[in-house]
């Protein structure tokens, strides 16, 4: 058996003002016993960064510049999500600091 991995979609959207505010690429897996298909299905979206792209024949629909700045904006998608995962987890040790007494006074 012999499972391939091909480019299946490419999805890009904006927001309301215009702006590029994302974009995923989207694999078929086709499972092959000899020449006979016995499954396929498609894999989920994944935002667009160069390891989530590759074998996507991006070069095909997009200059360089653009692959560039897709990707360039879903690295500081994940930078800023990481950090305000990393916010909160701070906001939370200090919320429950302050409910502690201080220099261990009981």
């Amino acid at each position: 058996m012999l499972t391939t991995k091909t480019p299946y979609e490419l999805l890009v959207r904006w927001d309301q003002s215009g702006t590029l505010a994302g974009a995923h690429v989207q694999y078929r897996y086709v499972i092959r016993d000899g020449d006979a298909v016995i499954g396929e299905t498609l894999g989920p979206a994944e935002p667009l960064t160069l390891e989530a792209a590759e074998g996507f024949p991006l070069d095909d629909i997009l200059s360089q510049v653009q692959i560039d700045a897709l990707t360039a904006m879903a690295t500081a998608a994940a930078e800023r999500d990481a950090a305000l995962l990393r916010m909160m987890e701070l906001e939370a040790i200090l919320a429950a600091g302050q409910g502690a007494p201080a220099n261990g006074a009981t």
